[in-house]
């Protein structure tokens, strides 16, 4: 499977807010309600840290899988969910080029689904919200993952 065009990003991480202070720094059109403290509480071992994000494209739909054989042959590292919630912070136009997918350890939903924390817009509107990790993903989406360098917690 393609990779195409891997883009990285820096964000700083840990620097004390809970989940929902994150959530509503993020300023999302919509967040799903099952982004809270109560099942992504926020960790913050190591203070403040720098972590380098790759965002992986695939040419063509792909599976959980593949994505995480590819960043395995590249040496990146799985990221966190509070990646994600830093992510929307520091570069909330990057998710208006296409979804942006974190392959954290997934969370056990209501339903019994295993989900991960995903931005994307729709019809205009910046949106946090939680997709099966054990889906098939559509061509276009992007995978967040960690440089071994800016890793760590």
């Amino acid at each position: 499977m393609a990779v195409l065009y891997p883009v990285t990003y820096t964000v700083t991480v840990g620097d004390g807010r809970c989940t929902e202070a994150l959530v509503e720094a993020g300023a999302y059109g919509y967040a799903h309600s099952a982004v809270l403290s109560e099942n992504f509480p926020a960790r913050h071992a190591g203070g403040p840290r720098v972590r380098e994000l790759v965002l992986l494209r695939f040419a063509g739909e792909v599976t959980a899988p593949e994505v995480l054989a590819e960043a395995a042959w590249r040496g990146l590292q799985a990221p966190t969910y509070e990646d994600a919630l830093y992510f929307g912070i520091a570069h909330p136009e990057a998710q208006r080029e296409g979804p942006i997918v974190f392959m954290h350890e997934p969370w056990v939903g209501y339903f019994g689904r295993r989900d991960v924390l995903c931005l994307w817009d729709n019809a205009g509107r910046r949106e946090l919200g939680l997709d099966g990790f054990d889906d098939t993903w559509r061509e276009g989406c992007r995978f967040a993952f960690v440089t071994p360098a800016a890793g760590g917690g």
